[in-house]
């Protein structure tokens, strides 16, 4: 949910309506999958493009602090109905995190990435989520790529794409996607899943990882 750039995704971001429909939206298996292994004491999770907050609680409960950040204020008034002495809300850029070097444990970018502008952004995100992850760090993300790309696409661009509602996409081959997330210091902990799943309107093509620090 976090963006950068002219492309005019605000005002849908924004969107009461949008934001109640995102809250509505469990934590995804894979993240509570991924919230069973032991929690360090006072370890940071980052929630990157937050949105209204749906991991936010997961997070906590596992025995994280929690950072969570959203570019669009809409998406962070919901998300701040999960609120509590663990967690802390903050509106900011994922390519200019509100961080120092090597503060955090966790990073959770679920459905981010791919909201950029263009591809130089979301190389410089990785490796802003690269900096701020302690060595040994885990970061859990996912995004949509080119590997499929549904015709209510309207290509824009080199990687760039727009949504008949006007959101902007940039959508890289799974294959450049891999050698920025190498390229930014991140390793694949096993293999990508790739797989399609229902869009609005049409399909995505997304790619889901987990990806360390060394």
């Amino acid at each position: 949910m976090t963006h950068t750039g002219p492309a005019p995704t605000g005002a849908y971001w924004n969107d009461r309506a949008t934001a109640a429909a995102f809250a509505k939206l469990p934590t995804p298996p894979y993240l509570v999958d991924l919230l069973t292994a032991p929690v360090p004491d006072a370890a940071l999770a980052l929630d990157v493009g937050c949105g209204a907050g749906r991991n936010v609680p997961a997070l906590a409960a596992a025995g994280y602090r929690v950072l969570a950040i959203d570019l669009h204020p809409g998406m962070l008034h919901q998300a701040r109905r999960h609120a509590g002495p663990r967690t802390a809300f903050v509106e900011a850029d994922v390519t200019r995190l509100p961080l120092d070097d090597r503060r955090v444990s966790l990073v959770v970018c679920h459905g981010v990435l791919h909201n950029l502008h263009h591809r130089d952004a979301l190389a410089t995100a990785l490796r802003e989520l690269h900096r701020v992850l302690l060595p040994g760090g885990t970061l859990s993300l996912n995004l949509f790529t080119a590997h499929h790309l549904d015709p209510c696409l309207t290509p824009r661009g080199e990687d760039q794409y727009a949504l008949p509602n006007g959101q902007h996409m940039t959508l890289l081959s799974p294959e450049d996607l891999l050698c920025f997330v190498h390229a930014a210091g991140l390793v694949p902990s096993g293999e990508a899943v790739q797989y399609l799943r229902p869009g609005d309107p049409g399909q995505r093509s997304v790619w889901r990882a987990i990806l360390t620090r060394p």
